[in-house]
């Protein structure tokens, strides 16, 4: 996790550490402020066909949640083995606007099935206690707490500019160490923040040294991003069409990211 405050158009982080799932949904619960933003890397949502097959003609994310809340995680995963040996490791449809994302069920290299069941239970219990959470993009009505926004650092870092791959273990295609590319992703932000971004050098050490911890702080910037001006993002769309962009997103969740330059 990493903490910053927005000022005004500066953002200086103040701290990066390690920290428990349990804890992180705890820190989060006390969490009442309505403007602050969480930068959150997992998938909040999975593709409508299976998850159709965990809730009951559900609508939105709420839905699927509340119901995962009810499982352990044996049960999820037998679900998506039963569901991927008939149709694969689908994608969500958001997904493709961003080229790069893995599927919500993907299992190997990486496996993201522990990530997407915990986060979604995670995402339930915060969206229905008393502090009104946000989540985009999800209808706010009587909603004004913090805004949980779904973010993926690679997504980020390419609309950034900068190095999106390389920089968490070594490629055999790629002479770079994973260090230097941290390197390389940590000096373009400083170019293209400049003085809008503030990192002592104790948590750029920190970020230097870690993948997990440099993702939480580019991250951390997406969503100073989004509290800043949430125009210079691609949103889904509404149309006429049944099976619009907006509806699946509302259910199967979006990857929130700024419009590549």
């Amino acid at each position: 996790i990493t903490e910053a405050h927005l000022h005004g158009d500066t953002l200086e982080i103040k701290c990066c550490r390690r920290i428990k799932r349990k804890s992180l949904t705890e820190f989060l619960e006390k969490l009442q402020d309505g403007d602050a933003v969480v930068g959150m890397d997992f998938p909040f949502s999975v593709p409508q066909a299976f998850a159709q097959k965990l809730s009951d003609a559900p609508s939105t994310m709420p839905d699927i949640w509340e119901d995962v809340a009810k499982i352990e995680y044996g049960e999820f995963d037998e679900r998506r083995r039963d569901f991927v040996k008939r149709h694969g490791e689908m994608i969500r449809k958001g997904d493709a606007q961003f080229g790069g994302p893995f599927s919500p069920l993907k299992l190997v290299n990486p496996d993201m099935l522990p990530m997407t069941f915990y986060g979604m239970k995670m995402l339930w219990r915060l969206w229905k206690s008393e502090h009104g959470f946000r989540v985009p993009p999800l209808c706010e009505q009587h909603r004004n707490g913090p805004t949980l926004l779904e973010t993926m650092p690679g997504v980020l870092l390419r609309s950034f500019g900068l190095p999106a791959r390389n920089y968490k273990a070594k490629n055999k295609t790629n002479k770079e160490r994973p260090e230097d590319v941290r390197k390389k992703i940590l000096m373009g932000l400083d170019l293209k923040f400049g003085k809008d971004l503030r990192i002592k050098d104790t948590e750029r050490s920190k970020c230097l040294n870690n993948a997990d911890c440099l993702d939480s702080l580019v991250a951390t910037i997406g969503a100073a991003v989004w509290a800043k001006d949430k125009s210079q993002f691609l949103l889904p769309q509404k149309s006429i069409d049944p099976s619009e962009e907006l509806n699946l997103a509302q259910l199967e969740g979006w990857i929130y990211a700024p419009k590549s330059n």
